[in-house]
C-alpha cells in the first residue's frame, strides 16, 4: 500500500487528505502486525492528539473497502492486516500475537465436497500455539 497510491484514490473519491488519515495510512503501511482500530487510534493520536475515533475507523473501513487492508477476526476482536496477499496467520495462545504464514509454509489442503453444495472460493488456515517470545517465558 504506498500512499501516493491511496492518496490518489482517496482525491478522485473527494476524500481530503488530512495529516491524521496520512498517519493512519502510513502506520498501516509500516504495521509489521494486526493492529486494532484502538492500536491505531493510541498510536496516531501520539502524534495528532485531536485524531477522533470516528476518523480512524472510516480510514479504515474505507482502506478495507479499497482491498488496501483486510480484517483478521480473532476471539471476538477485529484486528487489521495489512498484507493484502493470501495468506494464513498464527495465534500465540499467551500473547494473542497474530502473525503471517506463507500459503507455500502450509501445503496443500484438499477441499471436501460440503453437504449443501457451498461453493468454496478459498480458504484461510489459523494456526495456535506459542510464538518464540512465549517459548522462551516459559
Amino acid at each position: 500500500m504506498l500512499r501516493q497510491i491511496v492518496e490518489t484514490m482517496a482525491q478522485s473519491r473527494g476524500l481530503k487528505m488530512t495529516p491524521q488519515r496520512r498517519a493512519i495510512i502510513d502506520y498501516m503501511q509500516a504495521a509489521d502486525h494486526h493492529p486494532t482500530a484502538d492500536e491505531v487510534l493510541q498510536t496516531v493520536n501520539r502524534e495528532f492528539p485531536m485524531t477522533s475515533r470516528a476518523t480512524v475507523y472510516n480510514t479504515l473501513n474505507w482502506l478495507k473497502q479499497e482491498g488496501m487492508i483486510k480484517e483478521v477476526y480473532e476471539a471476538g476482536c477485529v484486528r487489521f492486516d495489512p498484507n493484502t496477499d493470501h495468506h494464513h496467520h498464527f495465534i500465540c495462545r499467551k500473547c494473542g500475537k497474530v502473525e503471517d504464514i506463507e500459503c507455500d509454509l502450509i501445503g496443500t489442503v484438499e477441499v471436501c465436497s460440503l453437504p449443501a453444495s457451498q461453493k468454496v472460493e478459498f480458504f484461510e488456515v489459523t494456526l495456535r500455539g506459542l510464538c518464540a517470545i512465549c517459548q522462551k517465558e516459559k
